[in-house]
């Protein structure tokens, strides 16, 4: 009598049994019709939260029938022909004040020129000792994922936007110490290997290449300044993404300072005793920002920090706002 009421409900409400996109594990779950496990959605984000890109990406690997295995080596090789972070740039001083920009995206329609003017003058003004640059310093070409998005662009191609970008960074007379984010690596690098930072660094002098997503810069008694470009979705709580960003991170291993990029947005928050800025953005609201509610905080910083021997012994900011 069990077993046939059991049938019955499983009749009634059925669901289907499948393997995950991810890992191969049996499941029920399913997101938009793809397969994936409760353990590879956690992983995948913390708010459970899928982007379009995400979708279209499990729905290629649920087509084209590639197994478990197979995809976790494919992921293996991808992880290992990311550019290799470059060396870290050491600072000898122990008072040092720092500009601060991320997001130019220089090749977008929505790349503001004069907010770069202003913010090479006030580093100037200022008698900054350099520029850290957190991400996405071109727009890259994101046609294959997002359809249109070629008519958003100002130059298109990875040389008429170095080029761009060269002209644009020029402006700034400080050295600069930067990372490529995923604009660059997502289309130039992944598709076909243009290295947007090595270019930079061949054609303007006082350009450091640092690395793609991550960068280092060594501070004095053994502290450190990292250059973070992360991937994925912003979230609405503004500090959520850096503070899980800062909570990833291993103890003993934190920089005193972390600059993030890519999320577009401008905030200080001391947490885990790490300084952490979001470094804002020089673009105004995209097209793709604006349907998906997403605002742009346009701007810059310049710091200035003092380091002791117990690690960062103060840090006075100020946050240039655009509107």
């Amino acid at each position: 009598m069990t077993k046939k009421l059991y049938k019955n409900l499983s009749n009634k409400y059925s669901y289907k049994r499948e393997g995950c996109s991810l890992c191969g594990q049996t499941t029920t779950k399913h997101v938009q019709g793809v397969p994936i496990c409760n353990k590879c959605l956690k992983m995948k984000s913390i708010d459970s939260q899928f982007s379009d890109e995400d979708i279209q990406l499990l729905n290629e690997i649920k087509k084209s029938k590639i197994t478990p295995k197979e995809f976790s080596l494919l992921s293996k090789n991808l992880e290992q022909s990311r550019p290799d972070t470059a060396q870290p740039y050491t600072c000898k001083q122990t008072h040092v004040k720092i500009g601060v920009i991320s997001d130019t995206h220089i090749g977008s329609k929505f790349y503001d020129s004069q907010l770069m003017d202003e913010a090479a003058k006030n580093f100037t003004k200022n008698k900054v000792n350099f520029v850290v640059h957190a991400g996405d310093i071109c727009e890259g070409h994101y046609e294959n994922r997002r359809q249109g998005s070629v008519f958003e662009l100002s130059e298109v191609g990875g040389d008429a936007q170095v080029k761009r970008a060269v002209k644009e960074l020029s402006k700034i007379k400080q050295p600069i110490y930067a990372i490529t984010g995923n604009h660059e690596y997502n289309t130039f690098y992944r598709l076909c290997g243009f290295e947007i930072g090595e270019q930079l660094q061949e054609k303007l002098p006082n350009f450091h290449y640092l690395g793609n997503a991550k960068g280092v810069i060594n501070l004095p008694f053994g502290q450190k300044m990292e250059l973070i470009h992360p991937d994925g979705g912003t979230a609405y709580a503004l500090s959520y993404k850096p503070q899980k960003i800062i909570e990833a991170m291993d103890g003993g291993t934190k920089p005193a300072i972390a600059v993030i990029g890519h999320f577009h947005k401008m905030e200080h928050l001391y947490y885990r005793n790490v300084h952490t800025f979001q470094a804002g953005t020089l673009q105004s609201q995209t097209t793709f920002m604006r349907n998906r509610s997403i605002s742009a905080g346009k701007g810059y910083w310049i710091l200035d920090v003092k380091v002791g021997k117990k690690g960062i012994s103060s840090i006075k900011t100020e946050m240039f706002n655009a509107y």
